[in-house]
């Protein structure tokens, strides 16, 4: 059963609220940093950290693992954060838990402090990213929010093209790492600092204007009662974020060695890693625009079925047509439904339980950190990474056909039980 544009759930005439733009810039640029200076920097800079701090491959793949289970691990704390405390006291915190992490990493000088400091900033990443950022600017752009979470994500994509050049260039001015990671620490305070007013303020103001318009205060919802009363539609949502954030992950552990091992040259690897990235920028962008016509649930299966279909072109022979088909299958997959899936969120629940419920989501999406330890295992049992790209592109397909099946929910689906009502 396909969708129809009444998948969306914010009415034409849903106001912009005053700072909207001011939080989506000071947003955008958190996204951005988090992006460049966490995942997609990383792995540029441990060769130098596993030299310098006497690691073994191992211990620094630990750390990278923590950060990433970390972060999904720690989901419930901005939804509980923003409801306890409020937008602007929840990302002052996060930009304080970042800063700190990025001096932990700075100064690290075992395998304990290096595992310590990128726990840390899988917290913080949680603390100050998506989930947050999602809320607000649902919250604040009304009509608009399609196209204001699409530039989000957009930027960030962004970011990821630009970490790795970051670290190289201020490798090749120093000489050394810790610099890299001490630029982070200043940037997390100053960015930190603007993003917890600009979007404390909008969101403080959006929330009024909505509590006037319905007389009421907004509720808080337990995240346990959540879990409890979950309609089918919402886990098969889950289940496409997860395997998109899934499919990503792989792109990351595995493309490169896999292209390499393929015959395709280290420059043309890294172009296609680059070149993935920015394509993901650039849909995620037009993703958000296209969000405002087209219904989420058919961009969400699109975007899949474009996933799918870059898993399979890298099993096929290696050339340059293949290479750049799988760019831009994956960048525009990746970089469409992420945004999508949200929208899908908002259009079928409850507006104001966006907070709680992308905050479960991403908890469940955390499953998405098997990806790797699954792939590995098949090349090491196979001697090729294609069983894992297979896979991938069997989940995506499962996913797909039970996007197109599934009813949409009653539009009180999720607050009928009084556990949960408002």
């Amino acid at each position: 059963m396909m969708s129809s544009p009444a998948d969306t759930a914010v009415p034409p005439s849903a106001p912009l609220q005053r700072g909207a733009w001011t939080a989506l810039v000071a947003l955008s640029l958190m996204f951005f940093l988090l992006m460049a200076g966490t995942f997609n920097s990383l792995g540029q800079v441990l060769p130098s950290m596993v030299k310098d701090l006497d690691m073994n491959w191992s211990q620094a793949g630990l750390g990278f693992a923590l950060l990433g289970l970390a972060c999904g691990g720690a989901s419930p704390l901005p939804a509980l954060g923003i409801r306890w405390l409020g937008v602007r006291t929840t990302l002052a915190l996060g930009a304080l838990v970042l800063a700190l992490s990025f001096a932990a990493m700075a100064v690290a000088g075992s395998a304990s402090v290096y595992y310590a400091g990128a726990f840390a900033l899988g917290v913080g990443f949680c603390l100050v990213g998506p989930i947050p950022a999602v809320d607000v600017l649902g919250s604040v752009f009304g009509a608009r929010q399609s196209l204001a979470i699409g530039i989000y994500f957009a930027v960030g994509n962004v970011g990821a093209v630009c970490g790795p050049l970051m670290f190289y260039t201020v490798h090749q001015l120093t000489g050394g790492w810790r610099s890299y990671w001490l630029l982070w620490v200043a940037a997390s305070i100053a960015v930190g600092a603007f993003a917890a007013i600009a979007a404390g303020n909008a969101a403080h103001a959006a929330r009024r204007a909505g509590a006037e318009a319905a007389g009421t205060a907004v509720a808080r919802v337990p995240l346990r009662d959540l879990f409890r009363h979950m309609p089918l539609q919402f886990w098969v949502l889950a289940g496409a974020y997860t395997t998109c954030l899934a499919v990503d992950t792989i792109f990351h552990s595995f493309v490169f060695q896999h292209l390499m091992e393929r015959g395709v040259t280290q420059g043309l690897a890294t172009g296609a890693m680059s070149g993935a990235a920015a394509v993901a920028a650039i849909a995620s962008a037009l993703g958000g625009a296209a969000g405002q016509k087209l219904p989420a649930r058919f961009l969400t299966i699109v975007s899949l079925l474009a996933l799918a279909a870059s898993m399979v072109i890298l099993t096929l022979p290696t050339g340059v047509a293949t290479v750049l088909g799988f760019v831009v299958a994956f960048g525009c997959g990746v970089g469409v439904c992420k945004v999508a899936v949200v929208e899908m969120l908002r259009g079928w629940f409850n507006d104001a339980l966006l907070l709680e419920l992308y905050a479960v989501m991403t908890w469940v999406a955390t499953a998405a950190a098997l990806g790797p330890s699954v792939g590995g295992r098949l090349r090491d049992a196979t001697g090729t990474f294609a069983p894992i790209f297979d896979l991938s592109a069997l989940g995506c397909v499962g996913i797909v056909i039970l996007l197109a099946l599934v009813r949409r929910p009653r539009s009180s689906v999720v607050t009928d039980s009084p556990a949960i009502a408002a």
